[in-house]
């Protein structure tokens, strides 16, 4: 049983490759972006390139985001590193519970949302209409929606932590 287990383990360094290889397709095409951005730049000086730049920036945010969860899967739940060596790591590396990954993965949604909106925003030529809205709601509902699954994780770890130290015993901030 053990080693259908340790089995899994390979699938989910897999996973972790996976999304590193998206996150550098996504740096690459940013990458190819901004060149385009240039090249054109330079043919059509009025040009506004703040469209551009913006979905370039767009795919960069992304491909960090892919590149700390793909180091978040490998470092947190793949590979087995002693203790010495992960203080060692950069802080952004060690992703260690599914929560975390819930809510950096709420975060880089927001983030998305936030950026596109306000790409759309630089495209159009004429006033916005109201289904403009969407975009802007959604990122609040999801902004929301985050911060009650944070507190709820928060919570539910409270009482883990109280039903572990038992009922006679008191937290070092708590009053007597």
């Amino acid at each position: 049983m053990i080693s259908l287990f340790r089995g899994l383990r390979s699938i989910l360094i897999l996973a972790a490759a996976g999304v590193l290889f998206g996150a550098f397709l996504m740096f690459w095409e940013a990458i190819l972006m901004l060149v385009e951005t240039f090249r054109m730049i330079r043919l059509n000086p009025d040009m506004s390139v703040i469209v551009s730049v913006l979905r370039a920036t767009d795919k960069i945010l992304l491909g960090i985001v892919l590149m700390v969860v793909g180091c978040g899967i490998a470092l947190g739940f793949a590979l087995d590193i002693p203790p010495e060596e992960r203080t060692r790591l950069p802080q952004w590396m060690i992703i260690d519970t599914v929560a975390e990954l819930k809510n950096l993965f709420f975060q880089m949604i927001i983030l998305y949302l936030v950026v596109h909106f306000a790409a759309q925003v630089g495209e159009v030529q004429t006033p916005p209409q109201w289904e403009a809205l969407v975009l802007p709601v959604s990122a609040l509902l999801l902004a929301g929606a985050m911060k009650l699954t944070a507190s709820s994780h928060q919570l539910a770890e409270e009482s883990r932590h109280e039903r572990s130290e038992g009922p006679d015993k008191k937290r070092p901030n708590e009053p007597a």
